[in-house]
Formats: C-alpha cells, structure tokens, sequence
C-alpha cells in the first residue's frame, strides 16, 4: 500500500499500484484516499496539493459532518461536495433501523451507531446510487485527465471504501486486491480503537459489552462489501450490470478509462 503519513488526517493512501486481472495495475499518483481534512496542517497542504499535485477534493459526507468538520479553503482546488444521504442535497437522509443490539444505543448530538451491514445494503438506494455516479463521474473525469484527486468521508472507511470498491472494479482490478485495499483501513483504524470504543461507548450508555461487540463490528469486514454487493445484485442484477446501466460506465468507457488510468505493472 502507497500510505501517504500526514500530521492531521488519517488514513491516507494512494490507490495507485493496485493490480489488475489483466496484468496491469492503476496508475500511481491520481487516486488518493482517506479521512476528512479538517485537521490539515501547513506541512499536510504542501504534501498533497504541492508535492502530490492533488486538485479535486470529493467529500462524501453529510451536511453535520461537514458543519462540525469543515474542509478548509485551499487555494487552486476545487472541492466537490457529493454526499451518499443529505435530505438537503441528496433527498434522503440515513435512519438506522431499530434492530437489536444497535436499538439499544442513543443518537448523541448527530452521532449514531449504525449497523455496517444495514449501512452497507441501504447504499443500494438509487438516490444514494445517483451520487455515486456523480462522484465516479468527477473522479474519472479527472483522473483520465491526469489531474490527482482525494475522496474522502469523516474516517475514509465505509463511503470512501464504497467508492473506491466501484472505481477498481470499473478499472478492472482483481477482486483480492480490491478487498485489501479496503482491509487495509484496519491499520489506522486499530490505531485508534481506544477512541473508537469511547464513542460507543458513549452511544450504548455506559454498557461496555456493547461498545466492544459494536467498536469490532464498525472495522473494514468483508462482510461490508458483501451486504452492499448482495443488496446491488438483488436490486440491479449484478455488480457489471449495476456499473454498465446504473453508473454509465460500459464496456467501451471502461476500457477507455483502463488506457488512461493504468499502466504496465
């Protein structure tokens, strides 16, 4: 994994080297990756907006996320807003089904504990799915132009995970390597699982057996990205036919985009 180690945001990394089934891999330097930029420092900025060249941010998060994360002004990037639920924008906010054992937390402020796989499988939801075709439209959009981008949600797991699930699979990538990609989130994620279960804990009130039970469920699963491609495949079909009609990406447009975004391994 390309990881790209910044003194504020976390789980950064270059989606460039992932191979593909065809021998090829994605070409370094155009897909980045990671948490909300909110604690961007001086040296953070000059890394990726100088030195990476990163010109196009693509936030995924909600319309409280960002109020209580704001992205800062970056001189020379644009910052394309494209939220998975936002009633505002998107029509559709996300609502956690009352299920055990997640009936028993409490939203705090604008917190909730999700369950993955309730998330996973709502994203399938074809407002959700339009805002996915508009931000894989912006990604590669850019990046066939050789022009570096950065997608992100708060910790740059679940929505960002999504995204990035699609955007190999259009590329072409093999499946194993798509799936550590997303695994590899674990690394910055066990790094703060004290904190992780603070806030759950927090969210089941005081009740330690549940905060572990949900801290462990809320790392990358595989689980995750099979609870979104069943819910796809039951919804569309399967996951080419969802990415050829659903997304606008057909067999011409994806091996337009693998000339100009890949490269001899």
């Amino acid at each position: 994994m390309r990881v790209i180690t910044l003194e504020g945001p976390e789980n950064v990394r270059d989606v460039g080297g992932t191979p593909l089934l065809n021998g090829r891999q994605v070409k370094p330097g155009l897909i980045y990756r990671g948490s909300d930029l909110a604690r961007l420092t001086d040296a953070d900025k000059t890394l990726l907006f100088s030195t990476l060249g990163i010109q196009i941010i693509i936030d995924l998060r909600c319309g409280w996320e960002r109020e209580d994360k704001p992205t800062p002004h970056i001189a020379g990037v644009r910052n394309y807003v494209v939220p998975f639920y936002d009633e505002a924008i998107v029509g559709i906010d996300y609502h956690e089904p009352s299920q055990a054992p997640y009936a028993t937390t409490e939203v705090v402020g604008r917190d909730v504990a999700c369950n993955p796989t309730n998330f996973y499988s709502s994203c399938a939801h074809p407002l959700t799915v339009g805002q996915m075709r508009q931000g894989l439209n912006i990604l590669f959009g850019a990046v066939a132009r050789g022009i570096p981008i950065y997608q992100h949600c708060s910790g740059g797991k679940d929505r960002t995970g999504l995204m990035t699930f699609l955007a190999l699979h259009i590329l072409g990538a093999d499946p194993e390597a798509i799936l550590e990609d997303y695994l590899y989130t674990n690394v910055s994620r066990d790094a703060h699982d004290d904190e992780m279960f603070a806030r759950f804990l927090k969210l089941a009130q005081g009740d330690a057996v549940l905060a572990r039970k949900i801290t462990d469920e809320h790392r990358a699963r595989s689980e995750n990205l099979e609870a979104f491609t069943q819910a796809i495949e039951a919804t569309y079909g399967s996951l080419d036919e969802f990415i050829t009609r659903e997304l606008n990406f057909n067999e011409d447009r994806r091996a337009s985009l693998q000339r100009l975004c890949t490269t001899e391994a």
